[in-house]
């Protein structure tokens, strides 16, 4: 359903009305409308809006910003990434992560390179356009594990336990993966998806092929400000962010005269001075008694 896999394309534009699969959300489960054509530039309103949201995907001041989302789009994305993202806001840089992943998800002008659409609804009589019911999208797999690390060991104060743990489905935070955060991201019952998404992780030198090619953007450390007015996460969330301990300095080297202990030879040529002259004294006082 995504026949073209080109930079510059998108896999599906615009909004196409609700789920009729997704009977419960937080947020309106509207889905996009599959659209396999060239990004659009961003309006003022969009680009304004997208400098809050993704500003990663803002180009500079001498290039046009295309994306594959309209104003309508983005700021559901805004509401969603917002419910989300509120647990994982101790650590900037983990928000800004988990924001970019489905930034680039909705709104990246290269949408169709990593993005391919596998279900869709019939065409509408009202529109003749069909709805997006479930895609796949691709990473590279150090791209999503760098993700999932800067996430990983955030804490939520209210329960004294990791945020992870909320965002991981039944794995909790000990049994947490990249692989299964995603896939939680993606579940169309967890209450903030308006579709299913099935992320594959690809391994290094893995290409899916079919012109598809994996998103492997460069990701923020969790001891990493993503942005000048902010700081890196607190040691209590990112154990790269703790100073470094200087271990104590370890014993002085034995003392060694050769390769004999130093001690053990001088207390023994003590003992024998000792003895020397004890036997010195007594051949002396003998000495002396005869004459």
């Amino acid at each position: 359903l995504t026949p073209k896999h080109q930079a510059g394309v998108c896999a599906f534009y615009g909004q196409c009305g609700r789920n009729p699969e997704v009977n419960v959300s937080l947020v309106t489960s509207d889905v996009p409308c599959l659209s396999n054509t060239p990004a659009r530039e961003a309006s003022s309103a969009l680009l304004s809006l997208l400098r809050s949201v993704c500003p990663e995907l803002v180009r500079g001041d001498n290039g046009t910003t295309r994306v594959c989302c309209t104003y309508g789009q983005l700021n559901a994305l805004r509401l969603s990434v917002g419910l989300s993202g509120a647990v994982l806001a101790r650590c900037p840089a983990c928000a800004r992560n988990f924001a970019n992943l489905h930034c680039r998800n909705i709104c990246s002008p290269d949408q169709s390179l990593f993005t391919n659409v596998t279900r869709v609804a019939e065409p509408s009589s009202v529109t003749g356009t069909r709805a997006v019911l479930e895609y796949q999208v691709f990473y590279r797999r150090r791209h999503a594990e760098a993700a999932f690390a800067s996430c990983r060991d955030v804490r939520l104060p209210a329960t004294g336990g990791y945020a992870i743990a909320t965002m991981c489905g039944r794995y909790g935070a000990q049994l947490c993966t990249a692989q299964r955060w995603l896939d939680f991201q993606g579940d169309k019952n967890n209450g903030l998806a308006p579709l299913q998404i099935d992320f594959r992780l690809l391994p290094n030198g893995s290409e899916p092929g079919q012109g598809i090619v994996p998103l492997d953007e460069p990701v923020w450390g969790c001891d990493q400000a993503p942005d000048a007015d902010q700081e890196p996460c607190s040691c209590q969330d990112c154990a790269q962010a703790c100073a470094s301990v200087v271990p104590p300095a370890g014993p002085p080297p034995p003392f060694r005269i050769g390769r004999a202990d130093g001690v053990l030879v001088i207390c023994g040529l003590l003992f024998a001075g000792l003895a020397l002259a004890f036997l010195a004294a007594v051949l002396c006082r003998r000495g002396a008694a005869e004459l």
